[in-house]
């Protein structure tokens, strides 16, 4: 800053003002900043005439920006009218626009968010149930959309493919194919109690629930559910870590028992034979179960709590012979295709998880106990799928 007399002066502008407010205020001025620019860039300075016409000149070209023309269907971009519309006159340009047409309406009806889809055969709507589940805020509201859903969808067939249309003349036909032709195979099948039933909770988990079998995630309808399964390759039981309690209604670890206790005598035999543990039994000793519900006398008699007496008055049902009979060609096939070795003890395509497996089954088997205490009986449960729009088990009957 400098001062001439009363004046003030600013060398980078050069500019004389007659005040120092003014001189102050100049120094926050555009004009005075961009001089400051050029000055360390070495060039002259402006003055604030020509320094205004630039600001114009600027906002002009901004202002005036040249129009293009977007053709979506070939991903092209056009600078003048004339190009754009010889170019919607070609062929090439005209195939484009039909196949993206096409494209178009295929993702619309895929798309999990439309209201509506058509049905298979094209007539009436399909409701969008995944975004109807999503909307629902109270169970009253949940249980009223599922009780529709469950209405109006469509159950497959006992021998219809899960993952196809196709459909066999038996159910042993369509267990072949779902084999075959999807490598769909039932794990731990030696210890399966209902094999059919297993296979109608899984179709209706896909038919009704439109959800898939192995990740669990749920889709507007049984096309896209079957489209994600066999794209995906989940065309499979999640079994990795061993059965879930989701399956677990539909097998019978009861014979492991025997195995567990067979293990336990020999393990015992063995102390006694060390003479690490002398075990003396009072003969007239009464024990109780680990349940705490059963007294065990001397004589070997059960006795218990006439709290459960009603679950003891229950006749349970005769064991599902016709599974045996479907389940000796499937377990066949499977050891012809490699998924078993004869003589094995459950699945054995992957040795290292056997271990996993075996503390799985111990938790399903004990699982089983209680559900049989309580007089639950297999496959006779009716379980929803989740809570508001993200469905987790499907019902059977």
């Amino acid at each position: 800053m400098e001062t001439t007399g009363s004046s003030y002066t600013c060398s980078t502008c050069n500019a004389v003002f007659s005040n120092q407010e003014e001189h102050r205020a100049h120094y926050k001025k555009e004009w005075h900043k961009y001089n400051l620019k050029r000055k360390v860039a070495g060039l002259p300075y402006i003055t604030e005439s020509e320094f205004n016409e630039k600001i114009k000149k600027q906002l002009f070209e901004q202002t005036d920006e040249k129009q293009v023309w977007n053709c979506e269907a070939c991903k092209k971009v056009f600078n003048t009218e004339n190009a754009f519309k010889n170019h919607e006159l070609s062929k090439k340009h005209i195939e484009n626009v039909a196949n993206y047409k096409k494209s178009k309406a295929a993702m619309d009806t895929d798309d999990d968010l439309s209201d509506f889809s058509e049905n298979e055969n094209g007539k009436e709507p399909r409701i969008n149930w995944k975004k109807r589940f999503a909307e629902a805020k109270t169970e009253e509201e949940f249980n009223k959309v599922l009780d529709e859903k469950i209405k109006m969808s469509r159950k497959l067939e006992e021998t219809e493919c899960l993952f196809c249309n196709f459909k066999g003349k038996t159910f042993e036909e369509k267990m072949e194919h779902m084999t075959i032709e999807h490598t769909f195979f039932v794990p731990d099948v030696e210890y399966l109690a209902s094999l059919k039933g297993l296979i109608r909770y899984l179709g209706e988990k896909i038919s009704i629930g439109n959800t898939c079998i192995y990740c669990e995630k749920m889709f507007h309808s049984l096309e896209s559910v079957r489209k994600h399964m066999l794209a995906k390759g989940h065309t499979k039981i999640s079994y990795e870590d061993g059965p879930d309690l989701e399956i677990a209604n539909f097998y019978d670890f009861s014979s492991l028992d025997d195995d567990d206790e067979e293990e336990v005598e020999n393990a015992n035999e063995g102390k006694e034979k060390e003479g690490t543990i002398t075990n003396i039994e009072h003969p007239q000793a009464l024990t109780v179960t680990s349940e705490g519900t059963e007294l065990i006398l001397p004589s070997g008699v059960h006795i218990g709590h006439r709290d459960y007496k009603r679950y003891y008055n229950q006749n349970l049902r005769d064991h599902d012979h016709s599974n045996s009979m479907a389940l000796m060609p499937l377990s066949e096939k499977y050891k012809a295709l490699g998924y078993y070795e004869i003589g094995s003890s459950g699945m054995t395509i992957e040795k290292e998880r056997l271990e996993k497996m075996k503390t799985a089954r111990t938790q399903l088997k004990n699982y089983s106990k209680r559900r049989q205490m309580m007089g639950q009986k297999t496959n006779d449960f009716y379980v929803a799928w989740g809570r508001l729009g993200q469905f987790k088990k499907v019902f059977l009957m």
